[in-house]
């Protein structure tokens, strides 16, 4: 019987390496909640979920980074309206006539492709800008809100600021990570 030890040295080296550069994840997640009452007498919750996953490896016990996640969650109780968009920060309300507007940061990414002439070679960098957006939410729901749908539409900021000084706006409690500076 032949031994190749080769291929024995090349699996332990293997083994050797994705044991030491294996990482475990631990992963903490915690919503806080925050209420209150609107002036106008509107019901407000604020739902907030922090993850942080930190990558430790599992033979050296060293910190290979931690990524920070949230997500909002905004529910007015009396009109039954829901908002929810992943890792954008709720900013403030403006409630009108016939329907409510949003207003929120959110953390655009714009990617950009580059094309080297010589090599013929594309890359492709992340951009990513802070952005003030806003939405509209449309309620198509009937008989007592059990049929139908409701959604939330975007909205340009011009329409926004159309009609800002027609309603009435209320901040939204937030933690403030995300702020769009003007230039």
């Amino acid at each position: 019987m032949k031994i190749n030890f080769k291929a024995i040295n090349y699996t332990i080296l293997f083994a050797f390496s994705v044991s030491i550069l294996s990482c475990k994840s631990n992963t903490q997640e915690s919503t806080t909640e925050k209420s209150s009452v609107l002036p106008n007498g509107m019901r407000l919750t604020v739902f907030k979920t922090n993850k942080d996953k930190t990558s430790i490896g599992i033979l050296t016990g060293t910190n290979y980074g931690t990524t920070h996640t949230y997500k909002y969650n905004v529910l007015l109780h009396e009109p039954d309206v829901n908002w929810s968009l992943g890792s954008g920060e709720p900013k403030n309300f403006l409630f009108c006539k016939d329907t409510i507007y949003i207003h929120y940061a959110n953390k655009n990414n714009y990617p950009i492709t580059v094309t080297d002439s010589v090599t013929n070679s594309t890359t492709t960098k992340n951009n990513y800008k802070m952005e003030s957006m806003y939405q509209k939410h449309v309620d198509n729901r009937y008989f007592f809100n059990l049929f139908g749908d409701d959604f939330w539409l975007d909205v340009s900021p011009k329409r926004y600021n159309e009609i800002k000084n027609s309603c009435e706006e209320y901040a939204i409690p937030n933690d403030g990570e995300l702020t769009v500076t003007s230039k």
